[in-house]
């Protein structure tokens, strides 16, 4: 239930300021409280079809990271990203966070968690501290060669879902350049 409430929260507030209440929307919050999440990403992927296609896509989003789809859910905010900036928020930011956690992008997870403040709630940002915590060694350590091509591997194999590529090569990238110079120590 941590999780479920600032979502629905969000959510609510959200149908508000639109002045109306798209039924799929809110036949997919109440789904989502529920904790069917299948039922609720069907409900939001009709809302992203029919009228709300922004703001559902961020919703159909946070289904995929809990019915534990991390490549789907970070190729998912990914996308809603790109039709809906204005609908990012820490909540969002939280979720894919997991997102991107669950599918081994640390660096993406450790950025978006960064952001997660006090608006996200006690609980979201205390859940945020922990997974930060876990993926803080990971991030610590000097990257191996076979680490960055297993990033590189995960890009390749993902070519036909050119955004969840990009979040692999991102990561590739941004491990490659934290290792120290061929021949060279770290520091100098």
């Amino acid at each position: 239930m941590a999780r479920r409430l600032p979502f629905l929260i969000l959510l609510a507030m959200t149908v508000a300021a639109a002045g109306g209440a798209d039924p799929h929307l809110l036949a997919g919050a109440r789904q989502f409280r529920e904790g069917r999440f299948a039922e609720a990403l069907v409900e939001f992927r009709v809302a992203e079809k029919l009228s709300a296609a922004g703001e559902a896509a961020w919703y159909s989003a946070a289904c995929l990271v809990r019915l534990k789809r991390p490549e789907d859910a970070v190729e998912a905010f990914a996308e809603a990203e790109l039709h809906a900036p204005a609908m990012r928020d820490e909540l969002f930011d939280y979720y894919r966070a997991v997102a991107c956690h669950d599918a081994r992008l640390y660096l993406c997870a450790d950025r978006l968690l960064a952001q997660v403040g006090h608006q996200a709630g006690p609980q979201i940002r205390d859940e945020a501290e922990k997974i930060r915590r876990r993926i803080e060694p990971v991030l610590r350590a000097e990257p191996t060669q076979a680490t960055l091509d297993w990033y590189r591997r995960k890009a390749k194999e993902s070519a036909k879902r050119p955004l969840l590529s990009s979040a692999y090569l991102a990561e590739a990238s941004g491990l490659a350049a934290r290792r120290p110079p061929a021949g060279g120590a770290r520091g100098q």
